[in-house]
């Protein structure tokens, strides 16, 4: 077993109810299983995913790197790895 720290940014802390949560999964597990766990209801699974991947406007990063939309299924997840979930921000 492993453990991951999940940190939430802006409206994620409202969606999950935290800023950050610790997670316990499988040796060797990929993002996409611990970002499948963490969404538990219909809200949060739709405010992550659309159509079997993630949502543009989700930014995920697995100690401090950006994880692409087409990554997150093959990147595994090490013990003490820390995962932020974010939404993709504006300016100008």
């Amino acid at each position: 077993m492993i453990r991951v720290k999940v940190k939430f940014f802006a409206y994620f802390r409202e969606v999950f109810g935290a800023r950050e949560k610790e997670m316990a999964l499988e040796s060797g597990s990929a993002l996409s299983i611990l970002l499948r766990q963490l969404t538990q209801t219909p809200e949060q699974r739709s405010e992550i995913f659309q159509g079997g991947g993630l949502k543009p406007q989700v930014v995920v990063m697995v100690n401090g790197s950006v994880i692409s939309e087409q990554n997150f299924s093959d990147t595994k997840l090490e013990d003490g790895a820390v995962v932020a979930i974010f939404p993709m921000m504006g300016g100008g």
